[in-house]
């Protein structure tokens, strides 16, 4: 008897075991797939999404900018308004879904299919627009020539007023503004179903693993969620080789090639592929149980496994929304939680609000074209997450790192990316000398680009089109240059060009005035490479000190309390990079110092300061990352949840599983 009564005890826990099922259909096939490994499986689906996603609108961030004359301001707005949705999901989650008898394989389901047509819907401003017009160039009459181009040079008071109809100039929001609303309220939508489904993943691998597996698990996650982008990138990156309206233009009508300042690639194809990604796990999420059995098919994990949830889900059917508060409140009183979740909340700013510019930031500081920026953020940077997120989940798997480990190596790994952030603060490029900008025209005291020399040239501010005069000038235009004469690639009777020495660069028209080239002129920066190199190792850190922390959020606390605290934990996050982007936006706008003027109004910036964008940039970075770090110093130095009661915590739980499993089933 005393043998028998185990095995009948055990025989009822088995009938009771998680399965997987859609409604009523339970067949035994699906049954192996109710393990914690296949379920990382299709969470790693939709952290590749995640990561696809964020590549994607790395590499088209300055196409959006372009295409729809926006300043970094708004393209920041657009992505805090995914961080404003996810604290909206958050919220709800907590509210209305953090109850553990929430059958949490479902609202995945239902969250991941909602977030693909959010993704999906913020493609719908390249179809209700007319066909994008490059900078420089107008509608022509031919249908074999959709385009022809506006010479930049001085013609005079004449003004070509066809550039602007009376139609634009009536209308009170222009295209543009539609297309900043949808891709805005697309994001937000985004930003409430990915939320959602990404805390349910965490705590729902949590709640089936034990705490070595679940950083081990957690790394794997991360490391797709870090490798992605370089699939984001390098797809957009062919998509962009497209012309944006490659389906209703003819490719020998388009003017322009992927390696002009003018070209616009087809930017939506990115969206749209990242729809149908987000498709794939929504069938298994909906098949998956509301628990689950642990890897070796038994049920208990330590404690956290499915008699413990069993437990609790009986135990909260008589929840009601007063003890989800009660639960809240128990959380915002850990104190080192709520100094991790700070510490969180300041590295995503940085992940989030610098991360996001990075590709920008290579453009405008270091002059590289579009697609070679966003294939190095791809190669580079991107698998930098990846090895963070590795690196910690195996160590502390490897060496069974207990809670103040965890810390230490957070603290050392922030301290490490501070160095960092200040070697890149020193390491930049000097602004060229550009009249009117950063030189002063000859003759004048002042800067403007407007001067005696073309003053009566009505030049256009719509477009950047940079000359060199030969001897280390550039100016904005061959029109601000004063030249009225233009054949091929160069320009003549430039009435603004100081007269010099002959050489073979240089060459005097018959007016005296030198000849002038297009391109700005080479100011012989090389401290790009040393940027990426650093940046990488810097970000890779991050991640690193980032798995570290999620890992001290789940063991101090309760196994009851995890949905909320991992909850709180992201809300924190997206709290602060909600404006993180907006931030960074405005910083990098403060450093623009010609913008693009359109028949709307005022474009995207043209030209900008690299000294001051280079200082601003990295200096608010270097701020946060300071106080990122004195968090977890705190957390160090004062711990309120030591090892020792961590320990304790997991024999009495690892008790209670063994006591329970002789005398019944919950």
């Amino acid at each position: 008897m005393a043998v028998g009564e185990p095995k009948q005890q055990l025989a009822c826990i088995e009938e009771d075991a998680p399965e997987c099922r859609y409604f009523s259909f339970s067949p035994p096939c699906l049954q192996r797939f109710a393990r914690p490994a296949f379920f990382v499986f299709i969470g790693c689906m939709f952290f590749f999404m995640d990561g696809f996603v964020v590549g994607m609108f790395q590499g088209v961030l300055t196409t959006i900018e372009h295409r729809y004359q926006l300043n970094v301001t708004q393209l920041s707005m657009i992505v805090g308004a995914y961080c404003i949705g996810g604290v909206i999901g958050i919220t709800c989650l907590i509210l209305f879904l953090s109850r553990p008898d929430t059958n949490r394989a479902r609202v995945m389901g239902i969250c991941c299919l909602l977030n693909g047509l959010a993704i999906c819907s913020q493609t719908i401003p390249q179809f209700i627009q007319s066909p994008y017009v490059p900078g420089g160039f107008e509608t022509s009459n031919n249908s074999a020539n959709a385009y022809q181009e506006v010479e930049m040079v001085c013609r005079g008071e004449q003004v070509d007023e066809k550039l602007c109809t009376e139609d634009q100039v009536a209308e009170n929001v222009s295209p543009n503004q539609v297309a900043f609303y949808v891709l805005f309220f697309g994001s937000m939508l985004e930003g409430v179903f990915f939320t959602i489904v990404f805390t349910l993943v965490e705590t729902y691998i949590a709640d089936s693993t034990t705490p070595g597996k679940t950083a081990f698990y957690m790394g794997i996650l991360g490391a797709v969620g870090g490798l992605s982008p370089v699939a984001g990138i390098f797809v957009t990156a062919a998509f962009l080789g497209l012309w944006v309206d490659f389906y209703r233009v003819p490719s020998s009508a388009v003017p322009v090639s992927p390696n002009d300042h003018e070209w616009v690639g087809a930017w939506w194809l990115g969206f749209a592929m990242s729809a149908l990604l987000s498709l794939l796990p929504v069938v298994p999420f909906f098949g998956f149980p509301s628990v689950m059995r642990n890897s070796q098919g038994t049920e208990a994990v330590n404690g956290d496994g499915y008699q413990q949830i069993q437990k609790v889900v009986q135990a909260s059917k008589r929840d009601t929304f007063k003890d989800s508060l009660v639960t809240f409140w128990r959380v915002l009183k850990n104190r080192d939680c709520m100094l991790t979740c700070l510490s969180q909340a300041c590295a995503i700013l940085i992940l989030y609000g610098y991360g996001t510019f990075v590709p920008k930031y290579l453009e405008v500081q270091f002059e590289m074209a579009t697609q070679l920026a966003d294939i190095l953020t791809g190669c580079l940077l991107a698998p930098a997450y990846a090895i963070g997120y590795v690196l910690a989940g195996s160590l502390v798997k490897r060496f069974n790192i207990q809670y103040q480990g965890l810390v230490s190596l957070s603290c050392v790994a922030l301290a490490l990316g501070v160095i960092g952030f200040t070697v890149i603060l020193f390491s930049g490029c000097q602004n060229e000398n550009l009249a009117g900008v950063f030189t002063p025209y000859v003759g004048q005291s002042h800067l403007d680009l407007k001067a005696s020399c073309n003053s009566d040239c009505a030049c256009s501010l719509s477009v950047y089109s940079p000359v060199c005069d030969g001897q280390g000038i550039t100016y904005f235009s061959a029109c601000h240059a004063g030249c009225r004469v233009v054949t091929e690639q160069e320009y003549g009777d430039c009435s603004c060009l100081t007269t010099g020495p002959t050489n073979t660069a240089m060459d005097l028209n018959a007016n005296g005035t030198s000849v002038t080239v297009e391109e700005a002129c080479d100011n012989h920066c090389t401290l790009g490479a040393l940027y990426l190199v650093v940046l990488t190792v810097v970000l890779m850190l991050a991640q690193f000190a980032q798995l570290m922390r999620l890992n001290v959020v789940i063991r101090c606390v309760s196994p009851e309390d995890r949905p909320v605290a991992l909850g709180v934990y992201n809300a924190t996050a997206l709290l602060a990079s909600a404006p993180a982007s907006y931030v960074f936006g405005a910083i990098i706008d403060s450093a623009c110092m010609v913008w693009q003027q359109t028949c709307y109004g005022q474009g995207a910036c043209l030209l900008y300061d690299k000294v001051w964008y280079r200082f601003s940039y990295n200096g608010l970075a270097l701020g946060v990352g300071i106080l990122c770090l004195g968090s977890m110093l705190i957390v160090w130095k004062f711990p309120s949840y030591t090892d020792k009661k961590v320990n304790n915590n997991v024999k009495e739980e690892e008790y209670a599983s063994e006591e329970k499993s002789l005398t019944g089933p919950i």
